[in-house]
């Protein structure tokens, strides 16, 4: 299957991307060996993990310098962390994500980035939106929505968005948080604006706002979201 290019704002402010078709199998061909923890682990499953690190290779050996780690095996890099969130090699910091068809991955200089965040989703029907949407979000932050090129996937934005968030905050916050603590405030275009919890802001220096960038490709919703390492101007912003 042929890819449609990446948007380009994944690309920006030294952050390199990289996105491969699956093909629902273990993809053994890309000779990345598994973790243990992947063992017994359905092919479906083995491809997935197999393809986002072959995507994470070809990003990280394109950052500028390259980090050394981008060079050696795939199977190294990212490594699997113990709550299966990846681990990157010293001076990257990096995100993946993958669909049924899909994986891709995003990477940048961690003196630029203190997390990185990617998100890919189909469409939720409407029906099962409506009945999920109290958990992800509150009525109010579909009122930027409204009247949109957006409303009618309204539920997977926010959704997709909010998992960007979590994912460009875990490496500082190391733990859960619920959908809630990021709300949206406005949207423009591609570009959306959340609020954060008291507690998130306090957690992340005293930050209030965080920025998604969205786009649809290849059929999904496609989200981004990058934290700025302290002292840093990485333009994180709209």
């Amino acid at each position: 299957m042929d890819l449609s290019p990446l948007p380009h704002w994944l690309e920006q402010d030294g952050r390199c991307a990289a996105a491969m078709a699956l093909d629902g199998g273990e993809m053994a061909a890309l000779g990345v060996a598994l973790p243990p923890a992947l063992d017994r682990a359905v092919a479906k499953r083995r491809g997935e993990y197999r393809a986002g690190r072959t995507c994470a290779r070809r990003a990280m050996q394109r950052l500028s310098p390259a980090p050394a780690a981008a060079n050696i095996d795939a199977s190294e890099w990212p490594e699997f962390g113990p709550d299966r969130a990846p681990v990157w090699p010293t001076g990257v910091t990096g995100s993946l994500t993958h669909s049924a068809a899909v994986a891709l991955c995003v990477a940048g200089p961690a003196r630029q980035f203190a997390g990185l965040g990617i998100d890919i989703e189909l469409p939720v029907p409407a029906q099962e939106g409506r009945r999920l949407a109290p958990r992800i979000y509150c009525p109010s932050e579909f009122e930027p929505l409204a009247g949109t090129d957006w409303a009618e996937v309204g539920f997977t934005l926010l959704f997709s968005s909010k998992e960007a968030i979590y994912k460009a905050i875990y490496p500082t916050v190391q733990r859960f948080v619920d959908f809630h603590q990021a709300r949206l405030l406005s949207l423009s275009g591609d570009k959306l604006v959340f609020a954060l919890s008291d507690e998130l802001s306090q957690q992340l220096g005293h930050q209030h706002r965080l920025y998604v960038r969205a786009a649809r490709w290849q059929g999904h919703i496609l989200t981004f979201c990058a934290l700025a390492a302290r002292g840093t101007d990485a333009n994180t912003g709209p």
